[in-house]
């Protein structure tokens, strides 16, 4: 059913909103002098701090749900971990271009979990994002490959959290939400940075300014944004848009940190979401 024009504008605005926190991400992360886990830990902390207020509604919350939103939380710190952990190894535009692969899982999850058979043009699409990936990894070293898979296996974490997230979104308010997952994924990371080895406290001022840059914009307006439309739009449409990522964030790489990246990488980059956005028609 259509959505009411006030609701249609509402979720158009704060997808806008979300696009421009998380094309920031990548960045942030670069910029900062501490480990993968450590700074998904902490980012996920902050956010639960933020919206501890919103905390004690969890009590109204049925404990099927709570299951769900626990699951979810798992999800959403392992992806945070993984790619984080990919930037250390490649290039911004290869990682959230690997990344937004995130529609295809998604597709598949709803095709293969609640029936929902995507078009002919699936495949074809699904085959011009491999040929596109294909030219993106094109005379990459054996590092860069690992944090091409480090991104893809995050984008199949998130996409498992954007499909838990769509079901529980219907029944429990987005703040309440948003700040239960960002408990548990923080939980989920503190151990994972502990096993690691990774420092988890005495970073300079700026890493934790650049920690709360980061919780404010791309998890709290970034994330939460996703959260709040998911209820209104399927998770494959919310992943689909999802694709605008590598354009802001490579823009922002190129300006920022100096990393332009070759034309090889940039057509492959364009493949790989042609293909991608054509899978989701």
């Amino acid at each position: 059913m259509p959505l009411p024009p006030a609701i249609r504008l509402r979720v158009t605005l704060v997808l806008v909103a979300a696009v421009l926190g998380i094309s920031s991400s990548a960045v942030l992360i670069r910029a900062m002098d501490a480990g993968p886990a450590a700074i998904a830990a902490w980012r996920c902390l902050m956010a639960a701090g933020f919206l501890a207020p919103f905390l004690p509604a969890a009590r109204r919350i049925s404990p099927r749900d709570l299951r769900l939103i626990a699951g979810s939380g798992v999800f959403l710190g392992l992806h945070f971990g993984t790619w984080f952990a990919s930037l250390d190894y490649t290039t911004v535009l290869r990682s959230t271009v690997f990344v937004a692969m995130v529609p295809v899982w998604t597709a598949l999850f709803e095709w293969f979990l609640f029936g929902r058979r995507p078009a002919i043009g699936f495949a074809l699409g699904v085959a011009g994002a491999l040929a596109g990936v294909g030219l993106l990894a094109s005379g990459e070293g054996v590092a860069g490959w690992r944090g091409d898979l480090l991104a893809l296996v995050a984008s199949v974490l998130w996409s498992v959290y954007l499909l838990v997230g769509q079901d529980v979104r219907q029944r429990v308010p987005v703040l309440t939400y948003m700040g239960l997952v960002s408990l548990v994924a923080s939980l989920t990371m503190w151990p994972v940075a502990f096993a690691m080895g990774e420092a988890v406290w005495g970073f300079s001022t700026n890493t934790w300014l650049l920690l709360v840059v980061a919780t404010l914009g791309p998890q709290l307006m970034g994330h939460q944004g996703f959260s709040y439309a998911v209820k209104y739009v399927p998770a494959s449409t919310i992943a689909a848009i999802m694709l605008l990522e590598p354009v802001g964030s490579t823009i922002l790489a190129a300006l920022v940190l100096d990393e332009w990246p070759p034309v090889t990488a940039v057509l492959g980059g364009l493949v790989v979401m042609a293909g991608v956005g054509l899978a989701l028609r």
